[in-house]
């Protein structure tokens, strides 16, 4: 958190003499190059986003395959949902923890987001007579009123303006996904037990094998 530093000219003035900055030339380059990283970090989540969304309809035909397939249901993918509250801002899919004294951060996997969407809650009927998914809410914590948006996988279309439910139905789910994920991460850190790097899987690099398993097997 920044400090902001009250001074008067004369104190400024013999601080300029002395060559003395708030701000040094080497802090200036850091936060510079940490904004930047900040901005390449939400596009990259924004194009990740589209990419899963675009993908949905693959995605919940194969969603047996991605819950048993370790390398799948481990993926990141913490900006699928979006969710916030008045008075308290938007909702952290992902948080920083202290696991056996190393800082890394957690978020909703694959595996948990298809967990959640399996909760009425996180289903409405669409137009076109299939399910859609809800992928965004926000509401009041004092009065429970929410209102939220849904995306159907078969037909593309977008639904807005969902205001059945409360927000804590929304919110729970979340936390409890959270808390799971939280002392996954704590048990491989105590028991030493952690994935092989081969292990590792990019939401890009599942989809290219879904597409290709599923061109396989129309193959005569």
């Amino acid at each position: 958190m920044a400090v902001k530093i009250q001074e008067g000219f004369a104190l400024f003035s013999r601080r300029m003499e002395a060559k003395v900055y708030i701000e040094g030339d080497d802090e200036a380059i850091d936060n510079m190059e940490s904004r930047k990283s900040e901005n390449l970090e939400k596009e990259r989540d924004e194009r990740k986003r589209k990419l899963l969304y675009d993908n949905l309809d693959l995605i919940m035909r194969h969603r047996e395959d991605i819950l048993n397939t370790h390398r799948y249901a481990r993926i990141d993918v913490h900006y699928a949902l979006h969710g916030g509250a008045a008075y308290i801002g938007p909702m952290a899919m992902q948080r920083r923890i202290c696991a056996d004294g190393v800082q890394i951060k957690v978020g909703i996997t694959l595996g948990s987001l298809l967990g959640i969407w399996e909760i009425a809650t996180y289903k409405v009927n669409c137009s076109c007579g299939n399910t859609a998914y809800i992928r965004s809410f926000g509401g009041s914590p004092l009065s429970g009123v929410s209102v939220a948006g849904a995306y159907c996988p078969h037909c593309k279309n977008e639904i807005h303006g969902i205001r059945s439910r409360s927000l804590g139905d929304y919110v729970r789910p979340v936390e409890n996904a959270l808390a799971s994920e939280e002392a996954l991460v704590s048990q491989a850190f105590t028991s030493r037990v952690f994935g092989k790097p081969g292990e590792l899987c990019s939401l890009e690099k599942m989809l290219s094998e879904l597409k290709l398993k599923e061109y396989e097997a129309s193959e005569p």
